[in-house]
């Protein structure tokens, strides 16, 4: 049997949970503030009828007509006749179905049912008994499920039992509770209230929720239909950019190949005719001699040419190590004035102590080299100046070997094309030097730059970080 797999986006997704979260938190808040709600409303209807009970306890206290000892005595007819007069009158409460007056023993001490005067608690004894410690106590309960009493007819429907403590004077000490009262009324109109709120509730949270669930929804398909948008324009972006990169490959590749064809093919064709003149020399050895020595000459520069070829190769291939900048400067200076006997006059100038750096001391050597090199041709009778020093650029630590010479400076187009591949303005040159000493130094996350001096001459600038 062959499965059938569902897909779903993800703004059904999102709608689907948004709303399922949404609905759970109205439901629960409906249901608290539901439950909040009624319980207000029942206390609030509980402090009424205290006061109402207090206010008619106080005002035939005031008369002389009622006190502590007409609880106690309740059986006499004189309390009875006073506890009648008191609270005869909230026979009157709408919905009212039985009214009860405990006296501190929890004893029945008036009732409007009189049958039950002297009777105890039957019911809720523990509200009741909190009720004459002074708290004010309301119960929703259904006679139907209540213990029976033949004397104490209730009606089917659902009440509200109110326990409500009041004070009366010869009370020890005084102000203490002196008994309670227990009002039975009827629900119904307290039901429908609380009904009318609820639903009134739960309208404003199921509007408040859709509301919600609109603009949520609503801001995830613009911030969703945004993105992907955007991404696909980025895709596209990001393929065009991938394609003219690949263009600027095969372009530079095609400049590279047609740079090294023309540095071959100039002296290939030198020693091909050197080659055919030699043939005509053949009775003459002297000619034939000079010409040899030509193809040689020839085939020599071929040779130093795919040298420098093979050494950018290996700019790609560095082996840092931990070294003394300052020692390396020394040994390059030294091993240059060895191959060209000395001249031209080459002058170190150095920070005392060493300066340590993690790169790749052939590489380096080789691009400081290339560096004194192109000094020395820009003025072979003058002076070249290396100087190594420490310095911090934005904040990092870094050291900078700088070579001078006393030339005729830099053009500005010379300057603009310094370090492109193959770029030269001397004959026979390789236009190799200086890019690979730009490789060298980006390679040790490095810069190069070159520059005009003030007094006259060119500055090259390798600037590599510090060893940490």
């Amino acid at each position: 049997m062959q499965r059938v797999r569902l897909k779903i986006s993800a703004p059904q997704l999102f709608a689907t949970v948004s709303l399922l979260l949404i609905l759970g938190v109205a439901v629960s808040i409906g249901i608290t503030q539901s439950s909040f709600y009624k319980n207000a409303i029942i206390e609030r209807d509980a402090r009424t009828v205290q006061d109402l009970v207090q206010a008619l306890v106080t005002g035939r206290q005031s008369e002389g007509q009622l006190s502590v000892t007409d609880l106690e005595e309740y059986d006499t007819d004189r309390a009875q006749a006073r506890l009648d007069q008191s609270f005869r009158g909230l026979t009157n409460v709408m919905g009212r179905a039985r009214i009860k007056v405990f006296n501190r023993d929890g004893t029945i001490a008036w009732s409007d049912e009189p049958r039950l005067i002297g009777s105890p608690a039957t019911r809720h004894t523990q509200d009741l008994a909190r009720a004459l410690r002074g708290e004010v106590r309301a119960i929703l309960f259904d006679p139907e499920g209540a213990p029976k009493n033949p004397l104490d007819v209730f009606p089917a429907s659902p009440l509200i039992e109110f326990y409500v403590p009041f004070s009366l004077a010869g009370g020890e000490p005084p102000g203490a509770t002196s008994g309670a009262l227990a009002l039975y009324r009827s629900s119904d109109d307290l039901t429908d209230t609380i009904a009318k709120g609820q639903n009134l509730l739960w309208a404003m949270e199921g509007v408040g929720g859709l509301i919600l669930f609109a603009a949520l929804y609503g801001l995830f398909r613009r911030v969703y239909y945004g993105k992907r948008k955007a991404e696909s324009q980025f895709a596209r972006l990001s393929a065009e950019h991938t394609r003219l990169m690949q263009l600027e490959r095969l372009s530079a590749m095609g400049q590279m190949v047609s740079e090294v064809a023309h540095q071959l093919n100039n002296p290939l064709v030198g020693v091909i005719n050197l080659t055919e003149l030699a043939q005509r020399e053949l009775h003459n050895p002297e000619r034939m001699k000079e010409l040899l020595a030509e193809v040689r000459k020839a085939g020599a520069d071929c040779r130093r040419f795919v040298q420098s070829m093979l050494v950018l190769n290996k700019v790609a291939r560095a082996e840092p190590q931990l070294i003394d900048m300052a020692r390396l400067v020394h040994d390059t200076i030294a091993f240059f004035q060895q191959s060209l006997g000395g001249e031209p006059r080459i002058t170190m100038e150095a920070t005392q102590g060493p300066v340590m750096v993690e790169v790749d001391p052939v590489l380096i050597r080789n691009a400081l080299f290339n560096l004194i090199h192109n000094a020395a041709q820009a003025d072979p009778a003058g002076h070249v100046t290396v100087t190594l020093v420490l310095e911090e650029c934005a904040g990092v630590p870094r050291c900078s070997i700088s070579v001078s010479d006393c030339g005729p400076g830099l053009a500005l187009e010379v300057q603009n094309r310094l370090f492109t591949p193959f770029f030269t303005t001397r004959a026979g040159g390789t236009g190799l030097g200086l890019s690979i000493a730009k490789h060298i130094a980006v390679l040790h996350s490095g810069s190069i730059r070159a520059e005009n001096k003030r007094e006259g001459g060119a500055r090259f600038v390798i600037s590599l970080p510090l060893h940490a």
